[in-house]
């Protein structure tokens, strides 16, 4: 029959007392334990260190063996009898010595007595038969068998007693307070551990609870916790925690958003694909299948831009800011207005570009080319055919500021934030597009750090479109 089970802590109003194997795994109670254990042991060593220093002080080691000296000297002054004073001095050192062999301490002390003519009347036997000489009242050292003495002569009446004390030797003085040290500490440790364990396990027990109701929650729930913590250690951490949820949320429903946008953009183009596909196919003549090719090349054409600007919205999702170096923007400008100079030519629009000779500002230079060529694109679909497309590059305020303006139609002031939003395309016109290219422009102009914004363009029509960045802080100084 198996012994009944004891009963837990719990049931006595104390909380479970954790098991020892969070000491062997990265647990905030091992690394509270374990910097409770370093701070003992520096604690030993520095206790150590101190009463070595005091106990092997050369002032308190001569302090000791003068207050035998003048206890034993207190001793022997009322008697006049040599064989009592002898007999007293023998003792006195056969207590001295005993003392030191049960403490097994490896010491010794020797004792002599003389009398008024200078005659010795006892010598300790431990001095192997030589003579302690020293100076009345005065600290001398003796070396006596290869060992080091300290010794104080002194009167006591008819009696003059030399008394000489050899010290145990450092190694077993550093030995010996360590382990009386470690003795104490050892008992200590236990008592100052048991609560601090007692106080960080149960101090966790909140956390834990809060992070199980957290556990509980489903995959797809990312509302805010609802949790308002009874302690306010914690209160921060539900507050950050929502906030993280939040923006979670925001990322997802974007994401869900882009990807069924992407979807619908992307069916047009590919239902052209594949009716041009079946005309080509089933068409008997050349003219019609030449049409069909022409209209098949105008879809794919379309389809693959499209595709293009969202690897680039989805690369500026992800893109982390960082340390950047000088980008010689103005170079940056003449090389984007070349490579669309020939687009620009087809519709018969002049390209011009006003800029500093050398201008150069801390930005991407993927980000500034993107912003660029996009809105020089945009421009040039957009803009009136035979018309003007300026470009401007300027410092403002120790910032930078680029501008892309055209005489073409323009967009109307209500519509004007509208098409920064993402597949959005005004009316008005004819022209075909993905409505992505502004989006990418705002993306990375703000993921860059700076603003846009749309403004009446060349003489009162059309449209302009002003970037402006601020120069950052550590540029500044």
């Amino acid at each position: 029959m198996n012994p009944s089970p004891l009963p837990k802590a719990k049931a006595f109003g104390i909380p479970d007392l954790p098991v020892l194997h969070p000491l062997t795994r990265k647990t905030l109670l091992r690394r509270v334990v374990l910097a409770l254990l370093a701070a003992f042991l520096l604690v030993w060593l520095v206790l150590g260190a101190v009463q070595f220093l005091i106990a092997s002080n050369q002032s308190n080691t001569d302090e000791g063996i003068r207050e035998a000296a003048t206890g034993l000297s207190e001793a022997l002054a009322p008697i006049t009898s040599p064989v009592e004073a002898r007999a007293i001095s023998e003792a006195t050192s056969r207590q001295f010595n005993a003392f030191y062999r049960r403490q097994e301490v490896p010491a010794a002390m020797l004792i002599q007595l003389q009398d008024e003519q200078g005659q010795i009347l006892f010598l300790s036997s431990n001095a192997g038969g030589i003579a302690l000489k020293a100076e009345l009242t005065q600290m001398t050292t003796l070396h006596i068998k290869g060992r080091l003495f300290r010794a104080f002569a002194c009167k006591a009446g008819r009696w003059q007693i030399v008394l000489a004390g050899a010290e145990p030797g450092t190694l077993w003085l550093i030995q010996s307070l360590l382990k009386e040290l470690l003795l104490y500490l050892g008992l200590a440790f236990p008592c100052i551990c048991l609560p601090i364990w007692l106080a960080v396990s149960r101090g966790l027990l909140p956390l834990r609870r809060f992070s199980e109701q957290i556990a509980a929650r489903g995959a797809d729930n990312l509302q805010p916790v609802g949790i308002d913590p009874e302690f306010e250690e914690l209160k921060p951490l539900a507050s950050a925690l929502d906030r993280l949820l939040a923006r979670l949320r925001s990322k997802v429903e974007r994401e869900h958003g882009f990807v069924q946008d992407a979807a619908h953009e992307l069916r047009t183009p590919m239902a052209v694909i594949a009716a041009q596909a079946h005309v080509m196919a089933m068409a008997d003549d050349l003219p019609k299948r030449q049409e069909a090719a022409q209209q098949l090349d105008q879809a794919i054409a379309r389809a693959s831009h499209l595709v293009e600007q969202l690897l680039q919205l989805a690369r500026m999702d992800q893109e982390k800011s960082g340390q950047l170096g000088p980008l010689a923007v103005a170079d940056t400008a003449r090389r984007c207005l070349a490579m669309l100079a020939p687009f620009a030519m087809k519709r018969g629009q002049e390209l011009s570009l006003e800029a500093p000779d050398q201008l150069c500002f801390p930005l991407a230079e993927p980000l500034f080319e993107s912003i660029l060529v996009n809105l020089l694109d945009n421009a040039i679909r957009y803009g009136a055919e035979g018309g003007c497309i300026e470009v401007e590059l300027s410092e403002a305020g120790g910032g930078l500021l680029l501008s892309v303006a055209d005489d073409g139609p323009g967009i109307a002031p209500a519509d004007r934030q509208k098409v920064f939003e993402r597949f959005y395309r005004g009316g008005g016109h004819d022209t075909q597009g993905t409505g992505l290219g502004l989006a990418i422009v705002q993306q990375a102009v703000q993921s860059s750090g700076g603003q846009v914004q749309l403004t009446s363009g060349l003489k009162g029509r059309g449209c302009r479109f002003l970037a402006e960045w601020p120069r950052p802080q550590q540029a500044r100084k």
